[in-house]
C-alpha cells in the first residue's frame, strides 16, 4: 500500500477517525490491528511471519528482564540476525562463494532447482521493512540486557512499537525511550495537527513532484552510463543526491506527519544534511536514527575513537562498510560505505594535523571555509552515490570514468530540471535548519492561513507535476 496512493489515504482516514473515537488502551489494540493489516496488504504470509517474530522477541525480552540471563539474550539475537541473514544476505553470500570457487554446486540455477524441489518455491523473497524492524528489535534486546530498558511493556504495546505503520517500512528507527512513554498520553494538540498536516503535504511534494521527476531523468543514465556523455554522467550522480534526499526525507516527513496526527511523535531523521561542512558532520545530520544505531551498538563497543589511531580508522571503515551492507546485499553498497569511511578517516587525520600544524592559520574567513566545506561534503556524498544507486560495480565505475574523461555520447534531455532540483534541494535543507514556524507557533492563526495556502498549492502541484509515481527508495531496504 503506497503512502502516495488513494487507497492509503482512505485507509489512514478510517484509522484516524476510529482511533480518536476510542478511549484509553483500546487505541493501542486498534492501532496494532491496523498496522498488521497495513503489512498484510503487502503479504499475508509474511505478516504472520513478522507477528510470530515479534511475539518471540517479546517473550525473550521478558525472560531477559527477569534474570538478565545470557541464554535468552543470545538466542533472540541469533534469531533476529539469522532471520535478517536468511532473507536479505543468503543470496549475496551464496553468489560470492560461487565467484570465489567457481564450483557448479553454488550455481544459482542449482540452488533454485533445490528450493523448488524441496520447498515448492524457486527463490527467497525479501520481506518488506526487514532491515528496519530487525534493527529496532535488536536495539531493544541489547538495551534490555544492559538494563537500560525497564518499561516492561505488555505484548500489544511492544508489538505496536515494532509494527507502528507510519514508520514501519522505512523508519525512522525508533528507540524504546522515544515511544513507550507516549502510549499513556493520547492528546492531539492543535500544533501537532497543524505541523503533522504540513509535514504530510511537504513529504508528498518532495517525493512526488521532486524525487519522482528527477528519477525519470537520471535512471536511464545509471542503467546505461556508456550511452551518455560526460555531462550527463556527471549530472546523474549529483542528481541522485537530490533525489534520495527528497525521496527519503519526504518519507520521513510523511511518517512523522502521520504519527503526529495519531498523537505519536517520531524522531527526526534529517537535519539539513547538505549544509554540513564535512562528511563527519553530514553523518550526524543524515539518516540520523541509523547513524546513532550504528554508533551505539557497533562503533562504541568496538572502542570507537578511544583506541589507537590505526584501530580507530579500522573501526570507522568497518562501521561504514556495515552501514553499506545494511542498505543492501551488493558490493556497490559496501563500496559506497567504504568511500564514506575513507573520507571520515581523512578528516580525522586532518583534524589531528591541524592541532599541531595549522592551529594559528587564518588564511580563509569563516564564511569561505563554510561554503567550501558544504561544497566538499556534498561532492563526496554525490560521488559515492554513483555506487549507491548503480545496479552493479561496473556501472558505478563507468559513471565516474565517463564524467571525468570527457566521454562522448548522447546528452540526456531535461538537464535543466536537475539544476532546478539542486537549488530547491538546498532550499529545503535551509528550511530544515531555519524552520518557518517554531514548534509552539504552529497553533496560531498565522500558521493556519499558511497551512491552508500551502495545502492548496501542494494539491495543485501534485495534480499537474506528478509523473505517475515510483516506490520509495528505502522500501527496498
Amino acid at each position: 500500500m503506497k503512502f502516495t496512493s488513494l487507497s492509503f489515504l482512505l485507509f489512514f482516514f478510517l484509522v484516524y477517525c476510529i482511533h480518536w473515537a476510542l478511549r484509553g488502551k483500546f487505541r493501542i489494540g486498534f492501532l496494532l490491528i491496523a498496522s498488521i493489516l497495513f503489512y498484510a496488504a503487502w503479504s499475508v504470509p509474511f505478516a504472520f511471519h513478522f507477528l510470530g517474530l515479534v511475539a518471540f522477541n517479546h517473550f525473550a525480552n521478558k525472560q531477559i528482564l527477569k534474570n538478565k540471563g545470557s541464554f535468552w539474550f543470545y538466542l533472540i539475537l541469533l534469531l533476529n540476525f539469522g532471520n535478517l541473514f536468511l532473507f536479505k544476505y543468503f543470496y549475496f553470500v551464496w553468489e560470492t562463494v560461487f565467484l570465489i570457487t567457481a564450483s557448479p554446486v553454488f550455481a544459482k540455477d542449482v540452488l533454485e532447482s533445490f528450493l523448488s524441489n524441496q520447498f515448492g518455491f524457486a527463490s527467497i523473497t525479501l520481506p518488506l521493512a526487514i532491515s528496519f524492524y530487525s534493527f529496532q528489535m535488536i536495539a531493544y534486546n541489547i538495551d534490555v540486557k544492559r538494563g537500560e530498558a525497564e518499561e516492561n511493556p505488555n505484548f500489544a504495546e511492544f508489538a505496536l512499537f515494532i509494527f507502528f505503520f507510519p514508520q514501519l517500512v522505512a523508519g525512522p528507527i525508533v528507540r524504546h525511550g522515544e515511544f513507550f512513554h507516549q502510549l499513556g498520553q493520547w492528546n492531539l494538540k492543535r500544533e501537532q495537527a497543524y505541523q503533522g498536516t504540513f509535514l504530510i503535504f511537504l513529504g508528498l511534494l518532495k517525493k512526488v513532484v521532486l524525487a519522482d521527476n528527477i528519477a525519470l531523468v537520471i535512471d536511464p543514465i545509471f542503467r546505461n552510463p556508456d550511452q551518455y556523455d560526460a555531462v550527463s554522467n556527471f549530472a546523474a550522480y549529483f542528481g541522485y543526491s537530490c533525489r534520495v534526499f527528497c525521496d527519503f526525507s519526504g518519507y520521513t516527513d510523511l511518517a512523522r506527519g502521520l504519527g503526529k496526527l495519531l498523537g505519536i511523535e517520531l524522531p527526526e531523521n534529517f537535519r539539513a544534511p547538505f549544509l554540513s561542512k564535512s562528511v563527519s558532520e553530514l553523518w550526524t545530520r543524515w539518516h540520523m536514527t541509523l547513524a546513532s544505531w550504528i554508533k551505539d551498538y557497533i562503533y562504541i563497543p568496538l572502542g570507537g575513537s578511544r583506541v589507537g589511531e590505526l584501530r580507530s580508522y579500522f573501526n570507522l571503515l568497518l562501521m561504514f562498510a556495515l552501514t553499506g551492507l545494511w542498505h543492501g546485499a551488493n558490493f556497490t553498497f559496501i563500496i559506497w560505505g567504504l568511500i564514506q569511511g575513507f573520507f571520515l578517516c581523512l578528516e580525522r587525520k586532518w583534524k589531528l594535523m591541524q592541532i599541531t600544524i595549522f592551529k594559528q592559520s587564518n588564511v580563509w574567513t569563516e564564511r569561505t571555509q563554510s561554503i567550501l566545506g558544504v561544497v566538499y561534503s556534498f561532492t563526496v556524498f554525490s560521488l559515492a552515490a554513483a555506487f549507491f544507486n548503480a545496479p552493479n560495480v561496473k556501472n558505478g565505475w563507468s559513471l565516474w570514468v565517463n564524467s571525468l574523461t570527457g566521454h562522448s555520447g548522447q546528452r540526456t534531455p531535461k538537464l535543466e530540471l536537475l539544476l532546478y532540483s539542486l537549488v530547491i534541494t538546498f532550499l529545503l535543507n535551509y528550511l530544515q535548519e531555519k524552520p518557518l514556524f517554531p514548534k509552539e507557533a504552529w497553533s496560531n492563526q498565522k500558521s493556519f492561513f499558511f497551512l491552508f495556502g500551502f495545502g492548496f498549492l501542494a494539491i495543485v502541484l501534485l495534480g499537474y507535476l506528478s509523473p505517475g509515481g515510483t516506490e520509495f527508495i528505502y522500501f527496498q531496504f
